[in-house]
């Protein structure tokens, strides 16, 4: 009994996907289309300007850019049916903690500096609802490669920067589309990047260094966005 529970449960999804399905095209064609709760969306590209807030996963060494407000433009090019290309150029308002390895910890912290990020990727994208909105509403679904980058900030006095790095993105939304060129969308999106620490947060005098030895100096982390903003359609 309890194996076949996730199997059970995998049929159950099933038979509700294909059931919403069947009755979303009974729903579609069941109208006259100024009754219909769907509407075909004609929006081939779209500029938006959006604002939010970066939420910065934790770094060990606690000297990451931190959590900060973010701005940002996005071009959305439709392919046909479902299937949308966008790409986003972000910028957050980012301060980090600037620690001197060499130092005693009373001595260490030297205080905040401000590190903006820019975050650059290109998004593969579904709209779930095909080519229609559903009472004005589109989610959609995206992911793809990004580049995060500190514009080339210069190192701190314990030979620490950001840099740039890539990254990986995905994420969803919704998309409110009445009739007309504008349109308001929001999106949460989680970013993984690598981030790097220098060989000097291996090493103190005093016998207390950044990281312990064991600690590896690159790995990955989480991190993610909010963001609201208003689109225009150039061609409709």
């Amino acid at each position: 009994m309890i194996a076949r529970t996730p199997l059970r449960a995998l049929w159950l999804t099933a038979l509700t996907v294909c059931a919403a399905r069947q009755a979303a095209a009974q729903d579609v064609f069941g109208h006259t289309p100024e009754n219909s709760p769907y509407r075909y969306v004609e929006s081939p590209r779209e500029l938006s300007l959006f604002g939010g807030y970066l939420i910065a996963g934790k770094d060990p060494a606690g000297v990451a850019p931190q959590s900060a407000t973010l701005v940002g433009i996005r071009e959305m090019l439709h392919l046909g049916g479902p299937v949308m290309f966008y790409t986003r150029l972000a910028h957050s308002f980012s301060q980090r903690t600037v620690v001197d390895p060499a130092a005693p910890i009373s001595a260490r912290f030297l205080g905040t500096r401000d590190d903006a990020l820019t975050i650059f990727d290109l998004d593969l994208g579904i709209d779930l609802t095909g080519d229609r909105s559903w009472h004005n509403i589109m989610p959609y679904f995206g992911a793809g490669p990004a580049v995060v980058s500190d514009m080339g900030a210069p190192r701190d006095k314990g030979k620490y920067h950001f840099g740039t790095t890539f990254a990986a993105t995905y994420g969803g939304g919704f998309r409110w589309v009445p009739p007309g060129r504008l349109s308001i969308h929001a999106d949460v999106n989680a970013y993984e990047w690598l981030h790097h620490y220098p060989a000097t947060y291996h090493t103190n005098a005093f016998g207390t260094p950044v990281l312990p030895t064991t600690h590896k100096l690159a790995a990955w982390r989480d991190n993610g966005t909010f963001t609201l903003g208003a689109s225009f359609a150039i061609w409709r």
